[in-house]
């Protein structure tokens, strides 16, 4: 058994007091129009942790395909072409990842990675729309959570432009993912709500770290009482 029956153990990297309740991305991000290529575009705009690095996706006026814009101390970096863009989040080593909705009427989303220089790292899409998507602050890890039919956690290491895990849980359905760290490791909380406590963490590999009460209560009897069996 990892923690005592009734009382949590602490959270690697997560202090509830300080950093609760989470806030949806899309709140945090304001409202900004740029101008490039004669165009006015509609932004959201995002600053990475350390208020260096700035994202910026959005439509134009009048019709015409969306657009991402990095920018670095107020200097744009690069701009490119997106699809339907809901969320982006920059890292303080200027490491973009943008989540793209898909088509409205479709189960589909897809993720895009990419370098302080522009250069792609990672393109993956799901078959399942996306409740939710995090960046690590130093660029190495993002997470996505995917909606039914999916439902899945997945942690991507954009250092190695590839998928590193995939969580799935049977009884806890978390809809929101956030990465905390705690002495350089990375540490992927689930939960149900923006204004409750999460229910779990998993490590970079997937693996189970942490978990509080609630999510040991909606266990299956049967997983519960086998946790507190002695191994052999």
């Amino acid at each position: 058994m990892l923690f005592g029956r009734n009382r949590d153990a602490p959270a690697p990297g997560l202090d509830w007091e300080r950093d609760g309740p989470w806030r949806d991305h899309s709140t945090c991000a304001r409202r900004e129009t740029i101008e490039w290529d004669e165009r006015t575009y509609l932004c959201r705009v995002r600053p990475s942790h350390d208020d260096t690095w700035r994202i910026a996706y959005g439509t134009p006026t009048g019709d015409g395909r969306s657009r991402g814009f990095l920018f670095h101390d107020g200097s744009l970096e690069w701009t490119t072409p997106l699809d339907y863009p809901v969320t982006g989040l920059v890292a303080d080593d200027g490491t973009v990842v943008i989540l793209e909705g898909g088509t409205a009427d479709g189960l589909d989303g897809t993720l895009r990675a990419f370098d302080s220089a522009g250069t792609a790292i990672l393109t993956t899409t799901f078959d399942a729309n996306v409740s939710d998507c995090d960046l690590s602050t130093d660029g190495r890890i993002a997470a996505v959570r995917t909606n039914p039919p999916d439902e899945r956690t997945y942690l991507f290491d954009l250092q190695d432009g590839e998928i590193r895990s995939t969580h799935a849980t049977d009884w806890a359905a978390p809809s929101y993912v956030r990465l905390y760290s705690s002495d350089s490791a990375w540490y992927a909380y689930l939960s149900r709500s923006l204004e409750r406590k999460p229910l779990y963490a998993v490590d970079p590999d997937g693996e189970i770290v942490w978990e509080n009460s609630t999510y040991r209560k909606l266990k299956p009897l049967s997983t519960r009482i086998a946790s507190r069996l002695p191994s052999r």
